[in-house]
């Protein structure tokens, strides 16, 4: 994929959103350059940074960014790089010797540019009658009309769109959920340049209900529908957050609205929805009347949450918007208590943790991180986090002995960069400490430790050991052959071929062939070419009535 030609590449729906985000301006145009790679800042629900990476003919080498999307390879995020990369080279900033290209036919916007307005509204009016939907589209995207004529129109329209895709069987086929995606962004783009922020909140709670409601009638496997939900937030977070300098009474109506929708019935099951808009809320709450209403709400949740790991993390995002409004409006002292009375949920606990580092009060992260442990010691992707904590905090404080004992955990359980770690420590004999490291490892039954073992032994590049343990386990032989030849060369061979054979025997299928023929290819550069040849042979005559088998191995040609 070139700069030149990259939106060949891209799907319409992510190509149309990063043109969006590219000609609104929301591509910072100050980026770095450092050599082949481009750095940009881009603006959208929250702050991403994207990085391209172009070779010398422009081709794309490389692209990344580091926002959450992951149902494709490009976001939209890249797509609005790319847009701004290529005007930034077109304009000569950076410059290259590109083939000339071969003549293409102008896209329908050039050919459009070209004509008289009078021309344009000539074939407008020829297209509009077969096209109820683009008509209405068109009218409300470009009319002015009052409040209550505007939602109206958008109702009318959502309503059309729904129609002509989901038809009489009220499903949309997987094949036009893009264009019916299309269509939803549309209305939410008039919602994007309506100057009066309480219309376009309202039309984008449309849009908003009504992407909802899709979840039950469109197969949202590709997760475009998700895509429009996000949208419908991230448009209407922009909207709110453009208001938070604007006059109090504006900022309630939106409030005021907002909680409203908070409770709407189009929400439930999917709490996530309900907490963005409550933490939009919070963004617009400048008065005490506001906030309290606001606590009042979220309290309400939190009291008819259930008590399972599901519900916990939506009470802990809560409870974040709640402490969001004491960081805002209230004072350290207040965040500090509310933080310490969270403690309980590991958001807020590493905040304690984050305050106690830079008060360079490691004793307490020690103690902070402890109590992590206990609490969530049925959780190992916590218990590690914990148990990193408090070894960095160990760390600084020189408590050597104690920094040993946990790294030994770490290693035990299953986390070999802590081996280096615990080697530095030692202070005896080196000779010992590995040996006794590794007998200890060998006798642990857990899988961790069995594989800490094997990292071990491989690490130090213990030929002895590492051939012990094959002896034990002859499937690693194709693992370690290389590494055991020059010294076990024989014994080496002699597994290798039995396990072929073993591989041989239990294949019935011509796959399971191909992968002994691979086998074999590899034994090869073991044993010898001549050796490899036997075994082949051997091989044809044992399975002689395997044609499949056969087949493969003639293919060999040893």
């Amino acid at each position: 994929m070139n700069i030149s030609n990259f939106q060949k590449y891209i799907k319409d729906t992510i190509l149309g959103r990063g043109y969006d985000y590219y000609v609104g301006g929301q591509v910072d145009e100050e980026y770095v350059r450092k050599g082949d790679t481009y750095i940009f800042r881009v603006e959208g629900r929250e702050a991403y940074e994207v990085s391209v990476e172009l070779d010398d003919s422009g081709e794309i080498t490389h692209a990344e960014c580091d926002c959450p999307y992951d149902l494709g390879p490009i976001c939209k995020h890249k797509a609005a790089v790319f847009f701004q990369l290529a005007e930034i080279i077109n304009n000569g900033d950076v410059k290259w010797d590109a083939k000339q290209s071969p003549t293409e036919l102008p896209g329908i916007k050039e050919v459009l540019n070209k004509l008289p307005k009078e021309e344009l509204i000539r074939i407008i009016m020829e297209i509009v009658p077969k096209n109820k939907t683009l008509e209405e589209s068109l009218i409300l995207r470009y009319s002015d009309g009052n409040n209550e004529q505007e939602l109206k129109q958008v109702t009318k329209l959502i309503r059309r769109i729904v129609n002509k895709y989901a038809g009489r069987g009220g499903f949309i086929a997987y094949g036009e959920i893009s264009d019916y995606v299309d269509e939803m962004v549309g209305i939410l783009e008039k919602a994007r340049n309506t100057v009066d922020s309480l219309l376009a909140l309202e039309i984008i709670i449309l849009v908003l209900h009504e992407a909802m409601e899709a979840f039950q009638y469109v197969d949202d496997s590709n997760g475009e529908i998700s895509g429009l939900v996000s949208d419908c937030i991230e448009v209407m977070e922009d909207l709110v957050l453009g208001e938070k300098f604007s006059d109090s009474s504006l900022k309630k109506k939106l409030f005021d609205r907002l909680l409203k929708d908070s409770d709407d019935n189009a929400y439930e099951g999917w709490e996530e929805f309900t907490i963005d808009i409550l933490r939009l809320c919070a963004e617009v709450a400048d008065t005490e009347a506001l906030r309290v209403l606001l606590r009042t709400r979220i309290m309400a949740y939190l009291n008819n949450t259930d008590a399972d790991d599901f519900h916990t993390y939506y009470s802990e995002s809560l409870l974040h918007i709640l402490h969001r409004l004491i960081v805002v409006y209230g004072t350290d002292a207040e965040a500090l208590q509310f933080e310490e009375e969270n403690s309980a949920h590991a958001s807020f606990r590493e905040l304690l943790i984050e305050r106690a580092k830079k008060e360079n009060n490691f004793e307490k992260v020690i103690v902070l991180a402890l109590d992590g442990e206990k609490q969530d010691d049925q959780h190992a992707g916590r218990m590690l986090k914990w148990k990193e904590i408090r070894y960095d905090a160990y760390k600084k404080l020189s408590l050597k002995a104690e920094q040993a004992r946990l790294a030994k955990e770490l290693l035990f359980d299953g986390h070999f960069e802590y081996y280096q770690e615990l080697k530095d420590l030692n202070t005896g004999d080196e000779t010992k400490f590995y040996n006794e490291l590794k007998a200890k490892l060998k006798k642990d039954s857990r899988w961790q430790a069995k594989n800490m073992y094997v990292n071990l032994i491989e690490h130090e590049n213990d030929t002895d050991e590492v051939m012990m343990y094959v002896r034990e386990n002859p499937l690693y032989i194709v693992r370690y052959a290389d590494f055991l030849k020059d010294k076990y060369a024989n014994e080496v061979v002699a597994l290798y071929n039995n396990h072929i054979k073993s591989a041989a025997h239990s294949s019935s299928k011509r796959s399971a062939y191909q992968d002994v023929c691979s086998l074999i290819r590899r034994y090869k550069n073991i044993a010898g070419k001549d050796i490899a040849a036997e075994l082949v042979n051997e091989l044809l005559i044992l399975y002689k009535k395997k044609r499949a088998f056969v087949d493969e191995l003639s293919k060999l040609n040893f």
